[in-house]
């Protein structure tokens, strides 16, 4: 089973492996965007808080620098002499000194108020409201201060007879904290001794956040990550050193994030939906590709098994129905073909049983055994030794069915054994046999020579009173070998060879046409084409007939053996 899927399980797996990689290098692409834009946003914030931390430090140092330049006034330096002045002076001098204050406060620009408080009199001669305290020794302490009662802030500034009284409302802390509101971030001003300055509609999470924070300030500016409520929240901070007061500013991290964070959402998802096709793909493939090529691997290992008899019989709609076409085509060919050489086979081992049971005949083995026996009674015993061993030798090479193929060696040796039987029996006989030495390997079916020796022996040098001889040649030609066998015996006219050469083109009807259909069955059986059988009349004055052999193929049929 996983044989049969490995190649749609393999596809899946590098899909899913690219498909990993993709998603490791995207969020590692995505973690350091994340990090770098949390990095701007944080230096952003801090840069906006500091920039109004500066702003209001200035403001207060301007109002500072008012209240120096009016210590050096000269209206107000006059002061420092109104006791000496008439009630007309006194009051005109406090008209100059109102107008001047006045101006320098509008001139500021930021909402403020200034006193002025004469020594000599003993009263302030210019005053924010109405029935303001005498200063104390205490509240004249250096820095601003904040007055719970009238929500402001105040400072003093000092000088020989005269006190000039700074101040500005709490409101323009709360101006500064409605100004600075941007979208999801929320300002406030803390002081440890005072309560939050925060907007009119401030977040409810304002508290939660400033209870993670209490204790962990630095002294001048930061930037810090709390998490409140399962949400991160961007915290910054700045120091103003004037009213001692931090200015902080927070917003939820995951709003700042929002945008990357959909995108990721998006990727993630096309992600998973890519996959998905990517699945849905690989199984459409899977389905019209791995699918009939695995009915093909089915048919061709069956052919390898042996069963020609299986065809495909699926359909898929597309291209592989021409290759299920063409195998079933290839199968029945194959099978056609094995049929066609297995019935060869069998005509072949027919024809070496009819040949053996035409040569093993009780006439050759009687003329044998009687030779024997009146060579016994004259006393010739090399003459029976002769017999008996090649009697042997010829017999068990003709009788061993279980190898049809032999070497032109063993099979010309057998012919020599049978050539030797006959010549002890015929005094008259005589043989000759040419076989170079390259060609002693040549593989050949077994009995291909002898039926034709002894077709020599039986109507050729038998039909004649004097003595005759038999020779045989092995050639090379330029597809195989060519075996001659030629006799001096009675010979064929050219009639009787046509007649001959159509009475082997059909079955046999006697011992004589059954060998020569035999031999030129086999010839035609191995190759068609360069291989068979001719007929010719012989210089010697008997028959030629000439054996062509491929020797290409028979090569392979040795080795198939």
């Amino acid at each position: 089973m996983q044989k049969k899927y490995r190649t749609f399980i393999n596809m899946v797996t590098i899909t899913l492996i690219m498909l990993v990689a993709v998603l490791v290098m995207y969020t590692f692409s995505i973690q350091s965007s994340l990090d770098t834009v949390q990095k701007d946003i944080e230096t952003n914030n801090l840069n906006r808080v500091q920039f109004v931390v500066n702003s209001l430090d200035q403001s207060i140092n301007r109002l500072n620098m008012l209240a120096i330049s009016m210590e050096t006034d000269n209206s107000i330096a006059l002061l420092r002499s109104i006791d000496v002045m008439s009630s007309f002076e006194q009051v005109q001098l406090i008209q100059n000194v109102a107008a001047r204050v006045n101006l320098q406060s509008l001139s500021e620009g930021w909402n403020n108020k200034i006193s002025v408080y004469s020594v000599l009199l003993n009263q302030w001669i210019i005053s924010s409201e109405l029935n303001m305290k005498t200063p104390s020794v205490d509240s004249l302490k250096s820095g601003w201060n904040y007055d719970a009662a009238t929500a402001k802030y105040y400072r003093y500034k000092v000088s020989p007879q005269i006190i000039i009284r700074l101040e500005f409302p709490h409101s323009n802390l709360e101006d500064i904290v409605e100004n600075s509101h941007q979208g999801e971030n929320e300002t406030l001003f803390y002081n440890p001794d005072e309560q939050l300055i925060t907007r009119k509609e401030a977040n409810p999470i304002t508290p939660l956040i400033m209870k993670e924070l209490i204790g962990h300030l630095q002294p001048s500016s930061g930037t810090k990550t709390v998490s409140v409520n399962g949400a991160q929240y961007i915290v910054n901070y700045v120091y103003s050193h004037q009213l001692g007061w931090y200015l902080i500013d927070f917003m939820p991290l995951d709003k700042a994030l929002q945008p990357i964070r959909t995108t990721q959402f998006w990727f993630y998802s096309a992600c998973v939906m890519l996959f998905m096709a990517g699945v849905t793909i690989i199984v459409v493939l899977f389905r019209k590709v791995q699918i009939p090529i695995l009915a093909l691997l089915k048919g061709v290992r069956l052919l390898k098994h042996g069963d020609f008899s299986y065809r495909i019989q699926r359909q898929s709609g597309n291209e592989f129905d021409y290759l299920y076409g063409q195998f079933n085509d290839m199968a029945g060919q194959i099978e056609d073909l094995i049929e066609k050489v297995y019935k060869e086979k069998i005509v072949a081992r027919e024809a070496v049983l009819k040949q053996l049971q035409a040569q093993i005949n009780p006439h050759f083995l009687y003329n044998c055994l009687f030779f024997i026996n009146n060579m016994t009674r004259l006393g010739n015993e090399e003459a029976v030794t002769a017999m008996t061993q090649n009697l042997a030798e010829y017999f068990r090479y003709t009788t061993r069915l279980d190898e049809p193929m032999t070497h032109l060696e063993k099979e010309l040796g057998i012919v020599r054994n049978y050539l030797e039987i006959q010549s002890l029996r015929m005094d008259r006989l005589s043989y000759q046999i040419e076989l170079p030495d390259e060609l002693r390997s040549v593989p050949i079916p077994k009995l291909l020579i002898q039926p034709l020796v002894e077709n020599s022996i039986i109507h050729g040098i038998e039909a004649k009173r004097d003595s005759g001889s038999i020779h045989i040649t092995v050639e090379r030609t330029e597809h195989g070998i060519s075996i001659v066998v030629e006799d001096d015996g009675r010979g064929m006219t050219e009639e009787e060879i046509n007649a001959l050469k159509a009475r082997i083109a059909e079955p046999p009807v006697d011992s004589m046409g059954c060998a020569l259909w035999n031999i030129a069955e086999r010839l035609r059986i191995h190759d068609s084409t360069h291989s068979g059988i001719q007929f010719e009349q012989s210089p010697l004055g008997g028959m030629r007939v000439r054996l062509n052999w491929s020797l290409v193929k028979s090569q392979g049929e040795e080795n198939a053996s």
